[in-house]
């Protein structure tokens, strides 16, 4: 019987795909894949089905909701991507035949609610649910991988350049020591314009693209730069490189994004080591949503939905018996000034059953990072208390 211990990163893109898992010997991501001709086992997305032509260029029309067209039939997206799904991650059978998943991040350039939702769909149709799976964005593995590696490559302030030859983008990570949990952001500036003017060879490139360093860490402390991209991988970089390492180490590769998703699968599937750290970005909750709930002879919190998730993962469903109350409260907790603000939720559409006379399911999820959307829904309590099948909603705006 196989064993759940695998902790896996898979970086999805349009046009290259890289898997790697985490080794427990060496405590770092294992790119499936790699050969010497390959190193950074950066590998076509396509479908190959046997006899028929190559699938190419079907992740963006899947994120845009175009039709996609196998053999002149249409096919369903999540299928497609199902496919792409279990063909990539069999790689890992020939290293670890007898292991299965513990726990997949994958991660993608663009975390839209209906593209997240397919990947999601996909990975069900393969027994994957989220209790195992997790999607975040590029900007968020690069948090990941930055935080698992020494603390001397982060004592500062830490920068990437993500250039694909096309468009350039700087992330810069920051911490702000003097709140706890410490709070871990992403500043983004886009040079793509700037870099642009410089098409015209290789030397006004590198000149171009230095003036953008310079310009990005003005009046910054940096402890460290990555570059990764295509667009790094021509020779002008070696010299620009080389000036750009004085007083800051600075690493270039192709593997940070899904080295990232990789301890990010360890940080959730593993022993976390990132406690005391709360990763944020633009898709990250900053509150805390939580009921009070009478379990275990004691009365407990119980968090609907966590801080530091990203929102479009949360779809949580707790079950209640009222016991005498006629409205429940939600507790909304900012989790760094520690304020409190309280919704209520009435039980009028079951009245007279609120006697322990019935089960309600509460489900929480988010349709953006500002609204969560609580819906009851009334299931009963045996034989002698059938349901009414009567659902209601409540819209909550958490600031």
């Amino acid at each position: 019987m196989s064993n759940r211990t695998l902790l896996l990163g898979l970086d999805l893109g349009d046009d290259k795909t890289q898997l790697a898992v985490y080794n427990r010997e060496s405590r770092e991501p294992e790119l499936m894949g790699a050969t010497e001709e390959n190193p950074e086992a950066l590998y076509d997305t396509v479908i190959q089905m046997e006899g028929m032509e190559p699938l190419t260029g079907f992740l963006p029309r899947i994120r845009q909701g175009e039709e996609i067209v196998v053999e002149g039939k249409k096919s369903d997206p999540v299928n497609v991507l199902a496919y792409y799904f279990r063909r990539t991650l069999a790689q890992t059978r020939k290293h670890y035949p007898s292991e299965t998943i513990r726990q997949l991040v994958v991660t993608v350039e663009e975390t839209s609610l209906s593209f997240v939702q397919l990947i999601y769909d996909a990975l069900e149709r393969l027994g994957i649910g989220r209790d195992r799976a997790l999607v975040l964005g590029h900007k968020q593995s690069y948090l990941y991988f930055v935080l698992y590696q020494k603390a001397e490559l982060w004592v500062n302030d830490v920068g990437l350049f993500d250039y694909d030859g096309v468009h350039l983008s700087y992330y810069q990570m920051q911490l702000d020591r003097r709140k706890k949990p410490i709070p871990v952001r992403v500043m983004e500036r886009d040079f793509t314009g700037a870099m642009s003017v410089a098409d015209v060879d290789a030397s006004g490139r590198g000149a171009v693209f230095e003036n953008i360093v310079y310009s990005a860490l003005h009046k910054q402390i940096l402890s460290t730069l990555y570059m990764t991209g295509s667009g790094f991988e021509d020779e002008w970089t070696d010299a620009v490189f080389q000036k750009l390492c004085v007083g800051r180490r600075l690493f270039r590769g192709q593997n940070l994004y899904v080295s990232g998703a990789c301890y990010a699968a360890k940080e959730m599937g593993g022993k976390p080591r990132l406690t005391d750290y709360l990763l944020m970005d633009e898709d990250m909750l900053t509150s805390h949503l939580s009921i009070q709930v009478y379990k275990d002879a004691k009365v407990k919190d119980h968090i609907l939905a966590k801080a530091g998730i990203p929102w479009y993962q949360i779809d949580n469903t707790i079950e209640l018996i009222p016991d005498g109350e006629n409205e429940l409260s939600l507790t909304v907790t900012d989790i760094f000034s520690q304020k409190q603000r309280h919704f209520i939720l009435d039980l009028e559409p079951v009245a007279g059953k609120t006697g322990r006379q019935c089960r309600l399911a509460l489900r929480v999820r988010f349709s953006d990072i500002h609204t969560c959307i609580v819906t009851m829904k009334d299931k009963g309590f045996g034989e002698l208390f059938p349901t009414s099948n009567r659902i209601w909603e409540r819209t909550i705006t958490i600031s």
